[in-house]
């Protein structure tokens, strides 16, 4: 049957040539389309490393000399770190609230951008010129934000006691040792007299927002110990102060939360003067990147669009054509399931001869490394699932061109098929 469908190709060349053109460039257009989007949901909805349900941030400054609350400095007695941790304390004794952390350019959508050169003690030493990025944060930040290590195990507790520890990312540990299993390992600042910094644990990758991939970068604890370090650099009004609630709260009842809190929201003069959930920052941090990626579905839509109406109309004036041939068939005596199967597959089958010339074009863009590679490597699987996926779709609408004009041609009664013929 393959046979005597190519000898029926052939000698319609004439107008099968264009039809095989326009497949060819629609299929390869649709191919690149769809391995845009595949390597985009595939990054959007990979695990993100961390859970922001239910977490808040509080904005904090400090009172002007002109407030009513304001603590002049002959009567203070405290330090910015000690009103902070004060504050912490304060805020985390109201039943409503699961936990507190605070953190220094590292909640998550907070545009936190610290960086820093950090090298491996025994390890490669070729990272002397790369800077990752740090996060500094307090021990509760990992069961604020639901952080484990790899194993699916609780951080908190293996920092506990530690002396400087630091938490690194898995790709950081691959990076740096080439091995997951880097606890108890050190890594330092290049200069020679760093202090060394025991590696505690390993966290999941983390991924700033669902379009970007995780990258390699550390944790440095906030300690009873280098805690004053921070505040010698940092006001403590800069400290990003999270919260998780118990349960869901609108921006209205979080707004009661803090009216009911009253004075147990300030510190001497550091105080809370709003809140905001995490996932307003998701929002207003992603909100481009979800523009730009709306645009490319719509336009992946529309051509889409326009290739099934381009389709339709192709076999369907095909159709018309053989509208007499189609007759003429039934006329003497073919099954009509027979023909329609027939035209079916004589639609796919010249399709199915672009597939050489689309691979090669396919492969030549992986080769020159066109598709995105930087987020989603690019895999014999991810290629699969593209490639078939097109043909598949381009199937289902040349199926669909088809069917208008065959379902007319094999209602055509034998007496007006004879006329045409």
């Amino acid at each position: 049957m393959i046979k005597h469908l190519l000898k029926i190709i052939w000698s319609q060349r004439k107008i099968n040539i264009w039809i095989f053109a326009e497949l060819l460039v629609v299929t390869g257009a649709v191919w690149w389309m769809n391995d845009q989007l595949y390597a985009d949901m595939r990054t959007y909805y990979s695990p993100m490393g961390y859970d922001i349900s239910n977490s808040w941030r509080f904005k904090l400054d400090l009172f002007s000399p002109s407030a009513a609350g304001y603590v002049s400095e002959e009567n203070y007695t405290s330090s910015g770190h000690e009103d902070l941790v004060r504050l912490q304390s304060q805020i985390k004794q109201h039943p409503a609230v699961e936990n507190v952390c605070i953190a220094f350019f590292s909640a998550p959508y907070s545009f936190g951008n610290s960086w820093t050169n950090i090298l491996p003690v025994d390890g490669d030493t070729t990272f002397r010129e790369q800077s990752f990025q740090c996060r500094y944060v307090s021990p509760e930040y990992f069961d604020m934000f639901r952080i484990t290590d790899i194993q699916g195990n609780s951080i908190t507790r293996q920092i506990e006691g530690e002396h400087s520890p630091v938490v690194v990312s898995e790709d950081m540990a691959l990076k740096f040792f080439q091995t997951k299993d880097v606890r108890g390992k050190q890594i330092k600042y290049p200069s020679e007299d760093s202090e060394r910094m025991t590696i505690a644990a390993v966290s999941v990758p983390y991924r700033d927002n669902g379009f970007l991939r995780s990258e390699a970068f550390f944790y440095k604890l906030i300690t009873p110990q280098n805690i004053n370090g921070f505040f010698d650099r940092y006001s403590a009004k800069v400290a990003e102060f999270c919260v998780r609630m118990k349960q869901s709260f609108s921006q209205d009842e979080m707004n009661d939360f803090l009216r009911e809190m009253g004075d147990r929201l300030a510190a001497n003069n550091l105080y809370v003067y709003s809140a905001n959930s995490i996932e307003y920052y998701r929002n207003i941090q992603i909100s481009e990147k979800i523009d730009q990626q709306d645009r490319k579905l719509s336009l992946m839509i529309f051509l889409l669009i326009n290739v099934l109406f381009g389709v339709i109309g192709t076999f369907w004036l095909r159709g018309q054509s053989r509208q007499a041939e189609v007759g003429l068939r039934i006329a003497l005596g073919a099954n009509k399931m027979n023909i329609k199967y027939f035209m079916y597959m004589e639609g796919l089958l010249i399709l199915f001869l672009t597939i050489p010339f689309t691979l090669i074009f396919a492969l030549n863009l992986i080769f020159f490394d066109m598709p995105d590679t930087y987020r989603l490597p690019y895999t014999i699987g991810r290629f699969l699932i593209t490639f078939c996926g097109t043909y598949l779709l381009m199937s289902v609408m040349i199926c669909i061109g088809i069917r208008l004009p065959v379902r007319k041609a094999e209602q055509i009664a034998p007496a007006e098929a004879l006329h045409y013929e």
